[in-house]
């Protein structure tokens, strides 16, 4: 009881200390990147679950700068924002931040192409972009994340024609162990390597982006039946150019949270940003204080059906037009673990009702968002390559311990053929690896070792997933699931 009380008042406090900020600023900040504190030396993500100590915190200006501080290196990892969910970033080498490489290197209005230097967070990009009239065709649920970082874990949203940034990359420059950067291609099998690769083949430096002409999105939200989704998701995909749904796992509900996007010519709803304001502060309220208490207090059922109702009355019906840039992402966050995997879509709604009867057999409570991307990932390693998918992601507050129950839901979703997105809690290994990605993976491989043959890049998390061998590298402290499970027995070196 005191370690959750405990949990609870640590990430209370860190709810209200952002929320105070995001309301300060009128919804323009949040505390929700990676930071390195200089005096101590210690680097941690974004929720302050993972952090590490690096011998030295590079922040190179310059092409230059980059590809001799990866040459002179031994161990090495790039970071950008850190909105990370496992220890993928962590290393007691060097850590490369590209938060100083950050520009814009062209425009063209004309072709809508741009190229810019990877370090720039999204939010910044899209802001810049929305100067020149263009917008990205989608965008992922948040915008604090660096351009290398979305890049390396095949960032997706959620929609019927595009789903993924990797399917609008026209070129991508990439820094090798040896020091030594070239410009890459979609007819390379290192640009599908970096693409999701998780930072394994090199560092991502510039990358060359097919942007749109800027548009608005008109967003609506609808607390619908749960059974009505489930007999009519392929109309509702249909009519729709971007579809998600919010469940509350853990307890039986029947209704559901629907968010629709689509595109229209209406101008943006006058102060648009208050309505989202009001619409992430109720998010706030349910997933960040009231879940973790009704654990604490066992009154699960109770206070996920008054949420439910609350989001009723303040959010049904709700529709706001919003820049696309605006439109997408929102900003406020509870601190909270993720769990992710990509299923295909044929079988995803049997996969869904697996995870909601064990989450309610645990009376474990969680949000479950679930979105959908057509076939147009180009990365090898990514969550939705190679078919239809539907992704499903736990995002329980870290006030409740969610190992169990991480490493129990991981297993239903390998059961279903789920790929895992990388940027996200897992206990997989090289051989749960392989067994996701088969032949894709043998090249990832391939392409892997000829980009870094002495390992520069591996620190223990990378060389798990790829490897099947840890290393004694990073010196890690973690409070997410994701490295508190215990090893998978058995678990040997592959050879692919």
């Amino acid at each position: 009881m005191a370690d959750r009380i405990e949990r609870i008042a640590r990430t209370w406090a860190i709810n209200t200390a952002n929320t105070a900020v995001y309301i300060a600023s009128f919804g323009e900040r949040v505390l929700h990147e990676g930071r390195h504190a200089s005096l101590r030396g210690i680097w941690s993500n974004w929720n302050r679950s993972f952090e590490s100590q690096p011998a030295s915190f590079e922040t190179p200006e310059t092409e230059a700068e980059i590809c001799r501080i990866v040459k002179e290196a031994t161990r090495l990892r790039a970071v950008g924002g850190g909105h990370t969910f496992n220890a993928s970033p962590l290393t007691n080498g060097t850590m490369l931040s590209l938060d100083r490489y950050t520009k814009i290197l062209s425009v063209d209005q004309a072709t809508g192409r741009v190229r810019v230097q990877t370090g720039i967070r999204l939010r910044d990009l899209t802001a810049a972009l929305l100067e020149h009239g263009l917008a990205l065709a989608v965008q992922g649920s948040t915008d604090a994340q660096s351009i290398a970082g979305l890049l390396s874990t095949d960032i997706h949203g959620t929609g019927r024609d595009v789903g993924f940034l990797s399917s609008n990359v026209l070129s991508l420059r990439l820094v090798d162990a040896d020091g030594r950067a070239r410009t890459l291609h979609p007819r390379d099998e290192m640009f599908h390597a970096a693409l999701g690769g998780l930072g394994a083949c090199g560092v991502i430096t510039e990358v060359e982006i097919q942007c749109e002409r800027a548009y608005n999105l008109r967003k609506s939200v609808e607390i619908v039946k749960r059974d009505w989704v489930t007999k009519n998701i392929d109309a509702i995909l249909e009519e729709h150019k971007h579809v998600s749904f919010y469940y509350v796992g853990g307890v039986f509900t029947e209704s559901v949270r629907m968010n629709v996007w689509d595109r229209t010519v209406a101008p943006p709803t006058p102060l648009y940003r208050l309505h989202k304001m009001r619409l992430e502060l109720t998010d706030m309220l349910v997933s960040g204080y009231a879940l973790g208490l009704a654990k604490l207090l066992d009154l699960s059922d109770l206070v996920a059906n008054l949420g439910l109702a609350f989001m009723w009355l303040t959010m049904n019906g709700h529709s706001t037009v919003y820049p696309a840039r605006e439109g997408f992402p929102r900003k406020l966050f509870y601190r909270h673990d993720e769990l992710e995997y990509g299923v295909p879509y044929d079988t995803h709604q049997a996969c869904l009702d697996e995870v909601f009867a064990y989450l309610e057999e645990k009376r474990f409570l969680t949000i479950i968002e679930v979105r959908f991307t057509p076939n147009t990932s180009e990365s090898l390693l990514g969550p939705g390559v190679g078919r239809r998918t539907c992704f499903i992601e736990l995002a329980p507050s870290l006030s409740i311990d969610s190992t169990e129950v991480f490493a129990d839901v991981e297993k239903i979703l390998w059961k279903y053929g789920g790929q895992l997105h990388l940027g996200k809690a897992t206990r997989a290994g090289a051989r749960e690896m392989a067994a996701m990605y088969g032949e894709r993976f043998t090249r990832f491989q391939r392409a892997r070792r000829e980009a870094d043959p002495t390992g520069k890049f591996v620190n223990d998390f990378t060389a798990r997933l790829f490897t099947g061998v840890a290393t004694t590298e990073p010196s890690v402290t973690a409070t997410s699931s994701a490295e508190h499970a215990a090893p998978i027995p058995g678990l040997q070196p592959i050879t692919a």
